[in-house]
């Protein structure tokens, strides 16, 4: 089994275009980007702010300067253990990385992100704990048949829940994308419509897994399923396994509705639930697995 560890970014924030704010009573709001991964470096952090739903977003032009950024590791009772500053990144507006590159997020700990600014009253501020950190343990087929009876499973090692329940994601990376390579479902979606971009398609999601789409096995482990919704392009793919806080879980399921998978009246579609005080956005967590196969066609 080749493994590898690539962390994917698993939400595109369409923030002005998927908010009902009512426009006649338009409040600007802080927008907050950042993704903890267990293992890698502290994040960079993105700050804008919202704009009109009828002017055209671009972050550039909405990004803040000159704000004071630190993230802080928590103990277990919620005071400081340690406090990582950060600077803005040179030549780049409205992104802010740490000045300590060397440190490694670590599993099952929790970190604060606090803003202020030089120039405005706000004061931003988010928690999230990092889930503990997924491995596959089993030997994945170096080959699988696209929607045969052998689904794609994948086993993860027992982990420490830090919540009531894990909550899992599958990210697709295709190696070989190319309009032949698509499978049927997408192969047809690209034919239908003039102006999509195979592209697109080359990092897909499955969306959220919880406890009721997997199977707790005696010994702890997790058993996943594959589902073959997640396959764009026969050939050799990377499927990331993620496992999510809760902060990305709410954003990820809310915008799920918004965007389509709920049966709610247009009216009756609620805004992003977000868990920024002072703003909106996602400061989330994540671990991640990854392993490479290749998906087959049926004939």
């Amino acid at each position: 089994m080749k493994k590898y560890f690539i962390i994917t970014v698993i939400l595109f924030l369409s923030i002005t275009a998927c908010e009902s704010y009512n426009q006649d009573d338009y409040q600007e709001y802080i927008v907050v980007e950042g993704y903890v991964t267990a293992g890698q470096s502290l994040p960079e952090i993105r700050l804008s702010t919202t704009q009109v739903a009828d002017s055209l977003y671009d972050f550039e032009n909405s990004a803040i300067d000159n704000a004071i950024v630190q993230i802080t590791l928590l103990d277990e009772d919620g005071e400081t253990e340690e406090l990582f500053e950060y600077v803005q990144i040179t030549g780049q507006r409205g992104i802010y990385e740490p000045i300590v590159q060397s440190y490694r997020v670590e599993p099952r700990r929790t970190y604060k992100l606090d803003v202020v600014f030089t120039d405005r009253p706000d004061q931003i501020s988010a928690t999230t704990t990092v889930p503990d950190q997924v491995e596959v343990i089993n030997e994945v087929p170096e080959s699988v048949v696209y929607q045969s009876d052998e689904q794609l499973e994948i086993v993860l090692a027992e982990t420490l829940p830090t919540r009531d329940q894990n909550v899992f994601v599958f990210n697709t990376i295709s190696l070989e994308p190319a309009i032949e390579n698509l499978t049927p479902f997408y192969l047809s979606v690209v034919e239908d419509e003039d102006d999509v971009d195979i592209n697109e398609y080359v990092r897909n999601s499955s969306g959220l897994i919880n406890e009721g789409n997997f199977d707790p096995l005696p010994d702890g482990t997790i058993l996943l399923r594959f589902p073959w919704i997640g396959v764009a392009f026969f050939g050799e793919n990377l499927v990331v396994t993620l496992s999510v806080d809760k902060n990305l879980s709410d954003v990820i399921r809310s915008q799920e509705v918004q965007l389509g998978g709920s049966t709610l009246s247009p009216g009756e579609i609620p805004n992003l639930l977000y868990n920024i005080e002072g703003g909106i956005g996602v400061f989330g967590s994540l671990t991640a697995d990854t392993i490479q196969t290749n998906f087959s066609r049926p004939f």
